[in-house]
């Protein structure tokens, strides 16, 4: 995909809250999100932690009071959430910014979920 398409698309989805610390140039970014469930996936956990593996920030899932790790599949299995609720994703690091941009691809509707 060309860094035009990229950039536009990144204009298109909606802003997540963003914190960057000077010192380190860490940063820090929240979203929230609505679960939906394929035919294929239980709320699409393997294929999430796939999509946030390749990042070195830390990234954090949060439902109903509770916080786990975005690149374990066990933990997002233990949080549960049920399909049409919200999550809210918290990512921390080097490279949230392009993490968050995979979090916004991630949700986007696919053919093969239908």
């Amino acid at each position: 995909m060309s860094r035009t398409i990229e950039a536009i698309m990144r204009h298109m989805a909606s802003p997540p809250s963003r914190v960057t610390d000077q010192s380190n140039r860490v940063e820090k970014l929240e979203k929230e999100i609505t679960v939906r469930k394929s035919r294929r996936y239980i709320w699409s956990e393997s294929r999430f932690v796939r999509t946030m593996l390749p990042f070195h920030s830390n990234i954090r899932v949060g439902y109903n009071g509770t916080e786990v790790d975005g690149k374990s599949v066990m933990d997002l299995m233990t949080l549960a959430p049920p399909e049409g609720t919200k999550v809210r994703i918290r990512i921390e690091g080097p490279d949230a910014a392009d993490a968050m941009h995979a979090v916004d691809q991630f949700t986007q509707p696919r053919s093969d979920d239908d």
